[in-house]
């Protein structure tokens, strides 16, 4: 649905205000709208000459006091162009407000701030847009008196596991002379091919391959179990749609194998030896003992917060919401520019990685967005219960988990609380409010 709308748009400029009739497209959608803009003309021209007032102090011109050189000077020192930005940045302000002050916009229920996206710009015109998200309205949500499975601890489990990978580390692989069963290691040659033709990295010799690992293509492994040392075999295999590769995704590919050799794994009795060989315990009963002491404060904890997902998760499942797309596709590009930061502090390119996949920026937001459109939800429904109930974290509060915080640091709480940054105070304040929310939901439904 489009509409041409007029906007009433008040600038000023020096000691004069002078008004415009803005006209404009609306485009609705649920929960999104998208406001189009094209200025142009007198209204551009107001717009440049206070862009030109707020910012010519930043310029340093021969034979002028900084900040009183005339535009014409500036602009033949610095290029024509160079009040077109903070024009554009005047323009969208202005006309945002003037959006707000006439309450074309319903502030109270905006999800984020208006995203614009600058179609055009040129010296004397922008064109723009601004996208506006809202939150939904939210009437009797559920969120007491759920029947919610608490999540209990497996110590038992974790103690089983962490010494079954303690024991495969001091194993050892050792050459049978029978057929590849899974879990066997396998080392082969092989060299692929598409259509008879060989493609890079499709060629090895003696490499050592587990079955069953799932280490190499789909239908690869399973193929070889069977396979004796010396057996040639030919595997066919189709690469994945999403495969890194642009040139093989999707293909089939047949891979000429020769097994070199088949080994199984040897694997060490538990007992005391084991024990003295992976631990500083005399005994395999004071190395199980320690390990099932460490996990049963893990687990205990990992349970608690497993309870505590699946209480949110069931509130969020009682609770079907529709979220704005743009929200969405806002939280999701917050979602990969986060990855890209983490990837640039690892020192790996991001660009480097995206060619290595095979995906666009435009692929990973699209990927992003059933987990963001989830992650919108809960924050709206945890938002929700904390206004409704009325749930706030106090001064004590904060106090006290800065004491504990200090205490742990081995610090006093003054000196703490005086070299605490703002992101740091706002993680504890979050965190104490999580705690709150989380507490409240567990008192209020059949946790069990």
């Amino acid at each position: 649905m489009s509409n041409k709308n007029i906007l009433k748009v008040s600038v000023k400029s020096g000691k004069e205000t002078k008004e415009f009739d803005l006209s404009y497209d609306l485009k609705k959608s649920p929960l999104t709208e998208v406001y189009s803009f094209v200025v142009d003309g007198d209204l551009w021209k107001v717009c440049s000459d206070r862009a030109f007032f707020e910012n010519k102090g930043k310029f340093n011109v021969l034979g002028f006091r900084k900040g009183h050189a005339p535009r014409s000077v500036i602009e033949n020192n610095y290029g024509k162009d160079v009040f077109v930005a903070d024009t554009e940045e005047v323009v969208v302000n202005e006309v945002y407000n003037a959006l707000m002050d006439t309450k074309t916009i319903d502030a109270d229920r905006l999800a984020m701030r208006p995203a614009l996206d600058v179609s055009a710009l040129e010296n004397g015109k922008v064109a723009f847009s601004l996208t506006v998200a809202y939150l939904p309205e939210a009437k009797d949500l559920v969120y007491t008196g759920l029947d919610i499975e608490k999540v209990l601890p497996d110590v038992d489990g974790a103690v089983e596991n962490e010494i079954s990978v303690a024991r495969d580390r001091a194993g050892y692989w050792k050459e049978v002379k029978r057929k590849a069963k899974k879990g066997d290691q396998i080392n082969l040659d092989y060299s692929g091919s598409v259509d008879g033709v060989k493609f890079d990295g499709g060629t090895a010799e003696k490499q050592n391959l587990v079955l069953g690992s799932g280490s190499f293509i789909p239908g690869f492994e399973d193929q070889l179990i069977g396979a004796k040392t010396g057996e040639s075999k030919d595997v066919v295999v189709t690469f994945p749609e999403d495969y890194h590769a642009k040139d093989l995704a999707g293909k089939e590919a047949v891979f000429a194998c020769k097994v070199n050799s088949v080994s199984e794994k040897v694997l060490p009795e538990l007992d005391d030896d084991f024990a003295k060989d992976v631990s500083e315990f005399d005994t395999f009963e004071a190395y199980k003992e320690d390990i099932r002491k460490k996990a049963e404060e893990r687990e205990v904890k990992n349970a608690e917060i497993a309870t505590s997902n699946r209480i949110i998760e069931t509130i969020v499942q009682k609770n079907p919401i529709e979220m704005s797309e743009a929200l969405i596709e806002n939280r999701a590009d917050r979602m990969l520019q986060d990855m890209k930061n983490r990837m640039e502090s690892q020192g790996i390119p991001f660009a480097t990685y995206m060619q290595y996949i095979g995906k666009t920026e435009a692929d990973m937001i699209e990927g992003y967005k059933a987990e963001a459109k989830e992650r919108e939800i809960t924050r709206f429904i945890m938002n929700y219960i904390v206004e409704k109930e009325n749930i706030q974290v106090t001064q004590a509060d904060f106090d006290a988990a800065i004491e504990v915080r200090a205490a742990s640091a081995g610090k006093k709480a003054g000196d703490y609380r005086r070299n605490l940054s703002q992101d740091e105070a706002d993680y504890i304040l979050n965190t104490l409010m999580t705690d709150k929310i989380i507490k409240f939901l567990s008192d209020n439904n059949n946790i069990k």
